[in-house]
């Protein structure tokens, strides 16, 4: 037995260094100082996020404007400043499970999260609970967001058809609270009363009404009705089946009445109102059975929810859902009119926002192999294919389909979302490099190497790009380091293969690296003009333009036109003539 005891004691320590490198975090630590510099770098800040446990990690980071969220695998949501890394609120969903994240969608002022099946609207910078709402199963993609709604794509309901559906809910509308007059009235004179002036208990009512009551106006919010132009398939009802016969009754405790107070011996005789339903006799004996009490169940639901009188939190009326027959690869992108999703059929669908009529079918070439980039009012799409096709997302129409500005030829797996900035746009993917493509005509202006294959951040010169084995390396933006070839090699690089998290920056200049360990660390620029964020890719066109800020101005130009035609402004140009001929003659006397 003695020669057994030098290989067990070899497999123990091979399984105890397994252990050991097994579900163990990167040692990641922030770059080296020395290294930085040699690319004209420095860290602008660093923070730790911690997580909880060997399965928690960081999944995902995203950068708005002047802020950054942060989502772990247990449900914890972080909001800190993007410009000094300062935290600014923390919110836990759900009970702390491992659970599966996707992207947020924020506009001016909330963000929306989605956990499990619910629907969680904060305020960005106070974190404050605007609602929660329940979406009845969970999402399959990221939301997509603008200032009147949310866009959500969810499963289908159970015993409905269809694969996916789109689910737009209406923001509830703010608080208007009527201003103070400027002039306060005497002390024997009756208050100043704005006729204009909403009382604010109205608007609380309006804010917190009743769950049967929406606020909106729009009479079709539940108006699923098929169409055979736009092939919608339905979604399920939004509640169980109706009992119009028992609406009547007072009281749901048996005997059942109606008013008159004459009893209903076909009900008042039933002992439980679970299935089946059923007579019996003395001697337990199944007399009759009665199918047709079948609906009582959800007249007992309704009853109790009506005379439920506990406070209800604020909920987003659901504006209207569409049923695809394919699945929704990506998050919707937006329009001012418009909502965008694109199926693993390889059609893409434009709806109108209001009501959700189809405007634009468009087949594309083939599948779209990542989420589709936007910057203004074109979307780029990459395919499968190695095609990166430029749609102009405002126009188009169901006959001519979608207005395809350009296609460009980039090859490759393409599978990772393009990266636009104000002169190009770069698409990528695994294993095929990068390709620097002119946004106005769609011409191929250089190619990196293959191994490098993902964007993270940008300035208005260089391209910071990391490849497979986690280098970061430094491109130029908008030159090839080889013309004639259109080739393009990185001018330096660092190894940071320990930030084992991809972080893509679309709102400034600044280059966030993230571990999965909790460790973030940002970088910038060390040239004076990066001192304060630059924003290098331009923002999508998502809301319409204000029309009450052009209205007082069209009143204020007439307004100012007459004043200098009052003046007698012929006049005034004889005397200045004087007087400079006065000066002339005075010159050559002396």
């Amino acid at each position: 037995m003695w020669h057994r005891i030098p290989a067990a004691l070899v497999l123990l320590a091979a399984t105890t260094a397994s252990a050991q490198t097994t579900g163990v975090y990167s040692k990641a630590t922030p770059p080296d100082r020395a290294a930085l510099e040699r690319l004209n770098l420095k860290i602008e800040w660093s923070a730790y996020v911690p997580v909880e446990g060997r399965r928690d990690t960081l999944t995902q980071i995203q950068t708005f404007d002047d802020q950054i969220f942060v989502q772990t695998r247990t449900g914890v949501i972080i909001a800190g400043d993007a410009l000094t890394g300062r935290l600014q609120w923390v919110a836990q969903l759900g009970n702390g499970g491992y659970v599966n994240t996707y992207p947020v969608a924020v506009n001016s002022e909330y963000v929306f999260v989605a956990h499990v099946t619910k629907l969680h609207a904060f305020h960005r910078y106070t974190g404050v609970v605007e609602f929660v709402v329940d979406m009845s199963s969970p999402p399959t993609t990221g939301l997509a967001a603008d200032e009147t709604g949310v866009y959500c794509v969810l499963g289908m309901r159970t015993g409905s058809s269809g694969a996916h559906r789109l689910t737009v809910y209406d923001l509830p509308r703010p608080i208007a609270v009527p201003t103070a007059p400027k002039e306060r009235p005497g002390p024997n004179q009756p208050p100043v009363i704005d006729p204009k002036a909403v009382n604010p208990v109205d608007n609380l009512l309006n804010r917190y009404a009743p769950a049967n009551a929406y606020r909106t106006t729009r009479t079709d919010v539940f108006d699923l009705r098929r169409s055979a132009q736009n092939q919608e398939v339905p979604v399920g009802g939004f509640s169980g089946s109706r009992t119009p016969s028992l609406a009547a009754l007072p009281r749901m405790t048996p005997p059942y009445t109606l008013a008159n107070e004459q009893y209903v011996p076909s009900i008042s005789i039933v002992q439980s109102l679970r299935r089946p339903y059923h007579l019996r006799n003395d001697y337990q004996m199944d007399l009759q059975r009665t199918p047709s009490i079948g609906t009582i169940p959800p007249s007992v639901a309704a009853a109790l929810a009506l005379s439920d009188l506990r406070p209800k939190g604020v909920a987003p009326p659901p504006r209207w859902e569409y049923g695809m027959t394919s699945r929704i690869l990506y998050a919707p992108f937006l329009t001012p009119t418009r909502v965008w999703v694109v199926t693993d059929s390889r059609i893409a669908t434009a709806l109108n926002k209001v009501d959700k009529k189809v405007e634009v079918r468009e087949e594309l070439a083939d599948v779209v192999t990542a989420p589709p980039a936007q910057a203004g009012v074109t979307a780029y799409i990459p395919l499968s294919s190695g095609y990166l096709v430029a749609v102009n997302a405002t126009s188009g129409n169901l006959v001519g389909g979608a207005d395809i500005d350009w296609r460009a030829v980039v090859g490759g797996l393409n599978n990772h979302e393009p990266f636009v900035t104000d002169t190009h746009v770069y698409a990528s993917g695994e294993g095929s490099g990068v390709v620097c493509v002119e946004r106005k005509n769609g011409s191929i202006v250089w190619r990196s190497e293959p191994r490098a294959d993902r964007v993270v951040g940008a300035t208005n010169e260089f391209l910071y790009v990391r490849d497979r084995l986690g280098k970061l390396l430094v491109y130029d933006a908008r030159r090839a380091t080889d013309p004639l070839r259109r080739q393009s090699t990185a001018l330096s690089g660092i190894d940071l293969g320990e930030f084992n998290i991809p972080v893509v920056n679309t709102a400034s200049d600044r280059i966030y690296l993230a571990a999965d360990n909790g460790l973030i660390v940002c970088l910038r620029d060390m040239s004076p003009k990066y001192n304060r964020p630059v924003r290098i890719c331009p923002l999508p066109i998502v809301n319409q333009p204000a029309r009450e800020a052009s209205a007082p101005k069209r009143e204020a130009e007439p307004m100012t036109e007459p004043e200098p035609k009052k003046e007698p402004e012929p006049k005034k140009e004889p005397e200045a003539k004087k007087e400079p001929e006065k000066k002339k003659d005075a010159g050559p006397k002396q």
